[in-house]
């Protein structure tokens, strides 16, 4: 019976909201991304790729966006959002990327920024921005996890003509 007693209250601890996530798709870049359902939109944007969400309590700051990236470069474009980072006045302590992916973290002022970006399909790229106190880090490391792992594309890229008059004919 305390076994049973404990249990209940070990559960009653967790917060509800932790297991609620919802799906997000942007059928039109190709992106797809999990997002917490204490997050709610801030604020309507003009810009249909970009979402701006918040909790209720305004203690985090989640960018959700795609776009399309000059001349596909999309290590470039990964580099670039470092720096842009830097000159906002981060100063950025994570950073690792490839021609996929970009994840980087830094600090200012007793804040936390994370950035994931993702390369798309025929020159895109999808972005999530978390920043949140440090003093909120234990709540939201999760969160940033859950989201790194599942900002993915949706769409299977084929291959370029390069790689096709490349690759060795069967038969």
């Amino acid at each position: 019976m305390l076994t049973r007693v404990i249990s209940l209250l070990l559960l009653s601890t967790i917060p509800v909201s932790a297991a609620e996530w919802w799906s997000y798709d942007n059928a039109g870049l190709g992106y797809a991304i999990e997002l917490p359902s204490e997050f709610r939109l801030t604020a309507p944007s003009e810009d249909t790729d970009r979402l701006s969400l918040s909790p209720a309590d305004r203690s985090a700051s989640l960018q959700v966006f795609g776009t399309m990236i000059a001349n596909g470069d999309f290590i470039s474009e990964a580099n670039g959002r470092v720096a842009l980072a830097r000159d906002q006045g981060w100063k950025i302590s994570y950073s690792k990327s490839n021609s996929r992916g970009i994840s980087f973290s830094g600090t200012r002022q007793g804040r936390i920024v994370y950035v994931r970006g993702v390369a798309l399909c025929n020159g895109g790229a999808a972005f999530f921005q978390m920043d949140y106190s440090k003093a909120d880090m234990q709540r939201y490391d999760a969160v940033v996890m859950r989201l790194v792992r599942s900002l993915r594309s949706t769409k299977k890229c084929a291959p370029t003509a390069e790689i096709v008059k490349n690759f060795p004919a069967t038969g």
